[in-house]
């Protein structure tokens, strides 16, 4: 039995009695659970009329005390119903960007300074020693993905989040699998919702689209037209002879030049499976929680597996709690892999955070990657449209790779310091000019023999390979 309370101005209601279609969903790709129900709104005499409106509080507790805490985002009248949608505190994460800078930091004080500058209360936070160094100018939820990320790459494990109330958990994932034991009555013995006479019937769908049996990490030359300064592959010959070759190019950068064969086999890890989905429903648990193992047994579909809980969505009618899941396949046989040399062909060099040509490249191109596909408008400097040297002007200053004030292209090739094109480096400005030597245009330079740039009225901002002619490289 669920209890649902209504916080408003101060005080709370019980509102049990008249909600109905009560359902929730959390899914392990958007942190961040919804929830959804519905109330009478009539003019009837003897129907009471909540006037629940966006910004209240939701609390649905249940028989052990478990509380989910939401905020309500929408509220759609719809005769004889009023419809309400809420979110809990992960609704902050997906909608707040966000400015901070890394120096040299572990994954964990990493994310304890963003929930800090935030104040987002911290449950806990395990331990995740890799290094972090940068700034990240993006969505929260974003910034917390990529910081895990970086540690789940330096170690191969599994990382995730999670809200309980109104306090963030970040904990490395399981494969031990829970026990979602349910008791219907004082009468009526215990059992797991998971028991395979107890949970509904399934589909289960395996795929090789996705699998990749084949990783190749590369550090590419600061030289246009070389080949990778670095290169190293790891193969899974029996997938390879299964499946036949999937393989993947793996971008690894210079600083991560000496973990360049763990990276590779982390990927390839990760990579290296089948797709096994399994869709089912069953008696409803509140343990059952994106990121969580369910031990799953079916004589029709010949499993006898853990899966690990990739979506859940929870449904309350009545009395009577129903949960329909989304799960993945857990475990592999571990597979024999077959390694590489290294190639290296050129000599690598860590970047270094005060270095000028890397210091802030990273949340530079993400800047100007968004804003490719906006139009080119003469004078205009953002955000909604921009001329070349003002693309320049708004992403260098909105990244924090440089401040630097509002000059024309020819202003910008005055002020930088001249390049060599064997030295140049992503995040350099790309110039060209007329016969007489005057710079009539400027782009940014992301690698490859690739630019960004906004670049006339009939195709606006685009990324694109640099064209020919180009007059000289510049270093703000």
């Amino acid at each position: 039995m669920y209890k649902v309370t209504l916080c408003k101005d101060g005080k709370s209601e019980d509102i049990t009695d008249l909600v109905g279609e009560l359902t929730w969903s959390e899914s392990i790709d958007t942190v961040g659970l919804s929830l959804s129900f519905d109330v009478p709104d009539t003019e009837e005499r003897y129907i009471p009329r909540l006037l629940i409106m966006a910004g209240d509080i939701i609390k649905v507790e249940n028989d052990e005390g478990e509380t989910i805490e939401t905020i309500v985002v929408s509220v759609t009248r719809n005769y004889p119903k009023r419809q309400v949608k809420a979110y809990d505190y992960g609704f902050y994460l997906n909608k707040n960007d966000t400015v901070i800078q890394f120096q040299n930091i572990s994954v964990t004080a990493a994310l304890s300074q963003l929930f800090n500058s935030l104040n987002i209360t911290i449950g806990s936070i395990c331990d995740m020693p890799a290094k972090v160094k940068g700034v990240y100018i993006k969505n929260v939820n974003e910034i917390i993905k990529e910081l895990i990320k970086i540690q789940q790459d330096n170690d191969g494990k599994k990382y995730y989040y999670e809200l309980r109330g109104a306090a963030v958990y970040v904990f490395q994932l399981t494969e031990e699998p829970i026990e979602y034991i349910f008791k219907p009555a004082v009468n009526v013995a215990a059992f797991d919702v998971t028991n395979k006479e107890a949970h509904g019937r399934g589909k289960y769908t395996h795929s090789i689209e996705a699998l990749k049996n084949r990783v190749r990490a590369v550090i590419n030359s600061k030289t246009t037209g070389n080949m990778p300064a670095m290169e190293y592959s790891i193969s899974d010959n029996d997938s390879i002879n299964k499946y036949g070759l999937l393989s993947e190019n793996f971008s690894v950068s210079s600083d991560d030049y000496k973990n360049i064969k763990k990276l590779a086999e982390n990927e390839l890890k990760d990579k290296d499976r089948l797709k096994r989905e399994l869709s089912m429903d069953f008696v409803g648990h509140d343990k059952a929680r994106p990121g969580r193992v369910m031990h799953v047994a079916d004589d029709y579909l010949c499993i006898d597996d853990l899966f690990r809980i990739s979506s859940v969505t929870h449904n309350v009618r009545g009395n009577i709690h129903t949960m329909s899941c989304t799960l993945e396949y857990l475990k592999e046989a571990a597979s024999a892999y077959t390694e590489g040399e290294i190639l290296q062909r050129e000599e690598i060099k860590e970047s270094s955070v005060a270095s000028s040509e890397n210091a802030y490249y990273g949340s530079l191109y993400s800047i100007l990657d968004e804003q490719v596909g906006k139009p080119y408008v003469w004078g205009a400097t953002g955000p909604d449209s921009f001329d070349c040297s003002g693309l320049v002007y708004y992403c260098f200053n909105r990244s924090g790779a440089k401040s630097v004030s509002r000059l024309t292209a020819q202003g910008y090739y005055n002020s930088c310091t001249k390049i060599k094109a064997s030295d140049r480096q992503p995040g350099d400005l790309v110039f060209w000019a007329n016969a007489a030597g005057r710079v009539y245009h400027v782009g940014v330079y992301i690698g490859n023999n690739m630019m960004i740039n906004a670049e006339n009225e009939n195709v606006g901002v685009r990324k694109t390979k640099l064209w020919s002619n180009v007059y000289a490289y510049g270093r703000l």
